[in-house]
């Protein structure tokens, strides 16, 4: 999912987006002689030096301003991936589900994220409208809660 979101910035479909940074620790890392490492450093080549690539997000050099990190990794993964770009000066996460493995470490997350004043949104496929529309009867019956559905259908009118 990262990757199709890479190249949906890229190609300027999200115009007020800029692809700056890929952090990815397993083709540039252990995996790069796996399969697809070496896909992955061919499209590597092909977009550098427009776009830096990293092992970590520690690596990742300071942000001159807002910075968003688009976190599409393992599940079990996430609550760290979280932790270490509020840690990286992120100002906002777009965190692929399901976000983490409990709901506690979700509750986690939120808590660590508002604490940083780091906004976070929840991606979501719409394969599972089903419980959009369950989100949203909730929603109506629910006094003083909100809800914001933000779409990024990047396919052509042709698709």
């Amino acid at each position: 999912m990262g990757w199709y979101h890479a190249v949906q910035l890229i190609e300027g479909k999200c115009p007020s987006g800029v692809l700056t940074t890929v952090v990815e620790p397993w083709f540039l890392g252990g995996g790069a002689s796996g399969p697809g490492g070496p896909e992955f450093a061919t499209w590597q080549k092909s977009v550098e030096p427009d776009v830096d690539f990293r092992s970590s997000l520690a690596e990742m050099a300071p942000a001159a301003g807002p910075r968003l990190a688009l976190i599409s990794g393992r599940t079990a993964d996430n609550p760290d991936l979280v932790s270490q770009a509020i840690s990286a000066g992120c100002t906002s996460i777009y965190l692929e589900k399901p976000g983490a493995p409990t709901v506690a470490e979700l509750a986690a997350m939120r808590d660590e994220a508002a604490k940083a004043n780091v906004s976070v949104l929840m991606g979501y496929n719409k394969n599972v409208c089903k419980y959009v529309r369950k989100v949203r009867e909730n929603f109506a019956e629910t006094p003083n809660s909100f809800v914001t559905f933000v779409t990024n259908n990047a396919y052509e009118v042709s698709e």
